[in-house]
């Protein structure tokens, strides 16, 4: 599949046809090299990872040679072009290879005896149904009798105690027990996420020695991680605790508090658990939001220099306080690419700054690739911007009631079709009511997101707080009414577990069927025969 991206680059025609987006955009040329080699750094043996350490430096000398060559009027720009593929593949290898934290010295999963930990908490204290879990930092390591200095993270889960609600990013952890290591060689994906996110290893423990941080200077992710819960612990006193309460903070902030698990079962088979999850979505609407704010500036030819650093610096300001998760910061990141070519007016309809902002966060962190949020993020956002133009002019309502009914409508089946095979692939199972669901879930749930933030402004006048809580209420009991009304209609979720290759043979199928549409190309037609031919007998043999 990568040769065949890395083909239609640097092809100009195919199938008779010339390619023009891959002309418009030339981050493509250099992203999917890029992509490609993050992707061959896993399969690669240790050895040959610090060979490509090597090539890479020795590439960045051929590449500036080439590249003053070619301003000097260097005519074979196939080789420019080449090199430079060849550059950015052997780049995503590199930087891989620095990313992978248990090659680097005095890393924990060296040892083979370990009797104790001291380690620094790192990530908010998260709560589960019979646990909480925190990710640390290991700072020294056990062994035998001896403590040595060692890094690497850590998941621990501890027993559900009142006694370890007060642990806060930065304190510290002591426990002696031996950690159990993460199995890289099953076919289990969360033990494959966990690896790429660089944690090797999980320990459950009843008792823990917690330390309090005395360490007084300021920290970025601790005072992110405290503004997310005191704005939840504020909601959750403004709720009175109810169920409603837990939706509004996971709305608004994303604070993982207890959500009952027949409202989290129910928003996943209707399609709609991606409200619960601050992301791409939320970010939106605060840029929905603040665009209407900050719209008489953008009017003015001087004006619109402030208007875009405002809104940006606005939108990380949020990101900031819902506590720079991932997720968040990665949503922000493919926002501020978007209004940055808005502001430099790049017409390169999203797919650009799509490709830029994708860049961006595999350079802050290769291993992004592989986390599920971010290849949902990234394949709804370009099904928005690539399908939801061709769906809606399948129909043109006279009503502007329903044309606009339509156009949501649009835009939710054009993010569904191109998540449909990751979904899959990831959770086995598809929503056959996700329209409907979308529908009226996401209006009301819009409608509430943008109610907290009027009911914490509107704190310091109680009475007019009590009707707005009463109304973000009322719109969540709906919400929560209909999901778990539509999790029990017949046929609500269908069960469908797809392999890697099978995700990849349908998104083939969704780009052919789609080429085929604008062309009328039969030859198209028979390329997606044979392809079927070709699954087909890939799946008998597999059964055989």
């Amino acid at each position: 599949m990568l040769f065949i991206a890395l083909v239609l680059v640097n092809s100009n025609k195919v199938f008779g046809h010339s390619i023009p987006l891959l002309r418009r955009i030339p981050v493509l040329r250099f992203l999917l090299p890029f992509i490609a080699g993050i992707l061959i750094a896993e399969m690669l043996p240790t050895f040959l990872q610090l060979l490509f350490l090597r090539l890479w430096i020795i590439l960045i000398v051929g590449w500036i040679l080439l590249l003053v060559s070619y301003r000097s009027g260097f005519r074979k720009r196939h080789y420019f072009g080449g090199l430079l593929q060849l550059y950015f593949m052997v780049a995503g290898i590199g930087l891989s290879c620095l990313f992978m934290e248990k090659y680097r010295p005095g890393h924990y999963t060296s040892l083979d005896v370990i009797s104790g930990v001291k380690s620094r908490v790192i990530s908010s204290l998260q709560e589960k149904k019979k646990s909480f879990k925190v990710l640390v930092e290991i700072e020294a390591i056990k062994t035998g009798e001896k403590w040595a200095c060692s890094s690497g993270k850590m998941m621990v889960y501890l027993k559900k105690d009142t006694a370890f609600e007060a642990i806060r990013y930065g304190d510290q952890l002591m426990f002696n027990r031996t950690p159990e290591m993460v199995n890289g060689d099953s076919n289990n994906l969360a033990a494959k996420l966990s690896l790429h996110r660089q944690v090797f290893s999980r320990v459950y423990l009843n008792k823990v020695i917690h330390l309090k941080s005395k360490d007084n200077s300021f920290s970025f992710m601790a005072t992110a991680i405290e503004c997310r819960r005191t704005i939840a612990s504020c909601l959750m006193e403004q709720f009175k605790g109810s169920k409603e309460a837990a939706i509004a903070v996971a709305l608004l902030v994303g604070e993982e508090v207890s959500i009952d698990e027949d409202l989290s079962t129910a928003y996943a088979a209707t399609g709609t658990l991606h409200v619960l999850a601050v992301s791409g979505m939320h970010v939106g609407l605060i840029y929905l939001l603040l665009g209407f704010i900050f719209k008489p500036l953008s009017n003015h030819k001087t004006g619109r220099h402030l208007y875009y650093p405002l809104v940006m610096s606005c939108v990380w300001c949020y990101a900031f306080i819902a506590g720079a998760a991932p997720s968040i910061v990665r949503a922000s990141a493919m926002c501020m690419f978007f209004l940055i070519a808005k502001w430099i007016d790049r017409k390169n309809l999203g797919i650009g700054s799509l490709g830029a902002s994708l860049f961006f966060l595999l350079m802050v962190n290769p291993f992004n690739i592989y986390e599920p949020g971010l290849q949902l993020s990234l394949f709804a956002v370009w099904g928005i911007i690539w399908l939801q133009s061709p769906i809606l002019r399948l129909w043109v309502p006279g009503n502007w009631l329903f044309f606009k009914l339509w156009e949501v409508t649009c835009v939710s089946v054009a993010a569904q079709i191109m998540t449909l095979p990751v979904s899959l692939f990831y959770f086995g199972q598809f929503p056959n009511y996700f329209l409907i669901a979308n529908l009226f879930v996401i209006p009301l749930t819009t409608a509430c997101i943008y109610g907290c933030i009027l009911q914490l402004l509107v704190t310091p006048l109680p009475l007019v707080q009590e009707y707005v809580i009463w109304i973000n209420a009322f719109f969540l009991k709906i919400s929560n009414f209909l999901v778990l009304e539509m999790k029990d209609w017949p046929g609500a979720v269908s069960r469908w577990t797809v392999s890697f290759s099978d995700m990849l043979f349908l998104y083939l199928l969704i780009f052919l069927i789609d080429y085929w549409v604008k062309t009328r190309n039969f030859r198209i037609v028979i390329l997606q025969l044979l392809l079927f031919a070709i699954k087909s007998a890939i799946t008998i043999i597999q059964l055989i």
